[in-house]
């Protein structure tokens, strides 16, 4: 068996027969990420923030660890397996939404349900450029500059500035070594999707994207056409990182599907 580091985490207590709420962050981004969340959701809700490996206050993973989603996924678990944590409702953004799909389909019984911000559900061919580009010039510029330009990318507009700003300052915490690291990890993004695209989640799925998300909305929306019991919930006049930029309007997509699960079961 292998020994497993435990990661950095954050928790918030409302009471012990609480639901449990599990935020998984992105890439470059950390526990920090979900600020706007954790001042709705606590007091309501039982919350896990899990910085991911080499990311936030996670810095002590032996580098010898498997490297890949199932075992960054494994990381996730081993955490709440820390604090007896059984089951819980999976909030994920972007490259977070991919472990969860790991998670979900590993450990189904961990997962009350499903909610995914800026889901990724398939690479474009910008964005395959742009992972290709950057683990080249990772080699002779520095990573903070090459995810500057890859935020800007993904978030162009003025109004994304946010959610730019926030994910540009988590992500200075990441050495050279580290985001090499997890580049090559998204050079294998057309694979693992592709995988995963095939399948149906089993557990109930609320996906949320911007409207002005020009990367990842049409995938996410092909997903959705194709298993029919995922919902889907678009904001108006918002990128990638929905929960940062429209945090009101995400909070209460969130608090309105995980009620109405919680209601069901109590009667069930």
């Amino acid at each position: 068996m292998i020994e497993r580091d435990i990661l950095h985490y954050e928790l918030h207590r409302v009471e012990f027969k609480a639901p449990w709420m599990v935020f998984v962050h992105g890439a470059g981004g950390s526990v920090r990420t979900w600020k706007k969340q954790v001042n709705f959701f606590k007091g309501k809700f039982n919350l896990l923030l899990v910085d991911l490996r080499d990311h936030g206050d996670s810095k002590n993973v032996k580098e010898e660890n498997p490297f890949d989603f199932q075992s960054i996924a494994q990381e996730v678990i081993d955490v709440m397996d820390s604090l007896s944590i059984k089951r819980a409702h999976f909030l994920g953004v972007s490259m977070g939404s991919i472990i969860i799909r790991h998670i979900e389909q590993n450990s189904a019984d961990r997962v009350q349900s499903v909610i995914l911000a800026g889901g990724v559900f398939k690479m474009s061919t910008k964005i395959n450029t742009l992972s290709f580009l950057a683990r080249t010039l990772t080699r002779i510029l520095p990573f903070n500059t090459l995810y500057q330009l890859f935020a800007l990318v993904l978030l162009p507009r003025n109004n994304h500035a946010a959610s730019r700003k926030v994910f540009i300052r988590e992500a200075k915490k990441l050495q050279r070594h580290e985001a090499r690291k997890w580049l090559k990890l998204v050079k294998k993004l057309n694979t693992t999707l592709h995988d995963l695209f095939t399948k149906q989640m089993n557990a109930p799925c609320l996906v949320v994207m911007g409207a002005q998300d020009h990367v990842f909305l049409e995938p996410a929306k092909q997903y959705v056409e194709k298993y029919g019991e995922v919902f889907l919930q678009i904001i108006d006049k918002c990128g990638h990182v929905c929960n940062i930029e429209r945090a009101a309007e995400f909070n209460q997509h969130c608090w309105e599907f995980i009620n109405e699960l919680e209601r069901k079961q109590l009667k069930a």
